[in-house]
């Protein structure tokens, strides 16, 4: 098994200018700034240029403000099956369309759409080559979670461990203190404080709410072989892994000085970036992109003249 994620294609939407209407679970203490969101989501596409061999941008949906965050509408589980999603705020249900359309032109020969009554945010789900970490949340119900691993079987894929965001919550709440009550109400998603640095290593938010999910996934034997690093800013815990490179948040540089010792162990590459503005929308660095090894055959994404996809190389 490989020691970083394979990944030939990342797959991006535009920002779009209703952004300052975008859903957040608290207003953030300053307005959104659409202009200051744009560069930052500029820099972001600019940095995965760089680093992916193949970026597409999708157009914006100027009537879904939170379509930037593309990471919710899909799952690649390999570059043979994907799965489109449902996602939890019923405004945010048109979105999935051209992401599907997008991963058929890619070549992706399954892909699978969830079902109503169920409900999942792609922020809710680590996908990794060997397994299938799901989080039940606000956003992500049981059903969805049933749906999906009836999927992943029938597709022949990894296994799938669910895990609860809202029972990580609840434990944190005991444990914390008034400080983090409100970290861990304004958790979203599961990523919403973890991600993974490779197949096999975690990054987790030291923070009630973190410690509270890093237990539920270490009382889980078959994932005994996952390392967990913890973190001591939970924004910072949310990390891209593309390769041999890492992204993570600028400005939090005690978590940097632990996820760069950890990255030089294992020969990969840091980079770090800002998307403080995308952040007052509830928006962490794998929000904005799907990652994954598409078909060998693959190329730019075809869509109609006008449509707005730019494949970029």
């Amino acid at each position: 098994m490989k020691d970083h994620f394979v990944v030939t294609h990342a797959l991006t939407r535009g920002l779009a200018q209703s952004f300052e209407n975008a859903l957040a679970l608290e207003p953030p203490p300053e307005p959104i700034s659409v202009a200051v969101a744009q560069a930052q989501h500029n820099q972001y596409n600019e940095l995965l240029r760089t680093i992916v061999p193949n970026v597409v941008e999708l157009a914006a949906d100027e009537s879904c403000p939170d379509c930037v965050f593309i990471e919710d509408t899909a799952l690649v589980i390999s570059d043979k099956h994907a799965v489109i999603t449902r996602p939890g705020a019923p405004s945010r249900q048109p979105e999935p369309g051209p992401i599907a359309d997008a991963l058929r032109s890619l070549g992706i020969p399954r892909i699978d759409t969830l079902q109503a009554p169920a409900t999942l945010d792609g922020g809710d789900v680590l996908v990794l080559p060997w397994a299938v970490l799901v989080g039940t949340s606000r956003r992500t119900n049981d059903e969805a979670v049933s749906q999906l691993k009836a999927l992943l079987k029938a597709a022949g894929g990894p296994p799938l461990y669910g895990f609860s965001v809202t029972a990580a919550a609840a434990t944190a709440a005991v444990d914390g203190n008034k400080a983090d009550a409100a970290a861990h109400n304004s958790t979203l998603h599961f990523k919403s404080v973890l991600s993974a640095l490779d197949p096999h290593t975690l990054l987790v938010a030291d923070s009630p709410m973190g410690r509270a999910l890093a237990d539920q996934i270490r009382a889980v034997p078959e994932l005994s072989s996952l390392e967990i690093i913890l973190l001591p800013d939970t924004i910072a815990s949310n990390v891209l892994s593309a390769g041999r490179h890492v992204v993570m948040q600028a400005g939090f540089p005690a978590s940097q000085a632990i996820v760069a010792a950890a990255c030089a162990e294992r020969g990969l590459q840091l980079h770090t970036l800002s998307m403080s503005e995308l952040a007052k929308a509830d928006g962490a660095l794998t929000c904005c992109s799907l990652l994954f090894a598409a078909p060998k055959a693959a190329g730019a994404v075809e869509v109609e003249p006008g449509a707005g996809a730019r494949p970029e190389a």
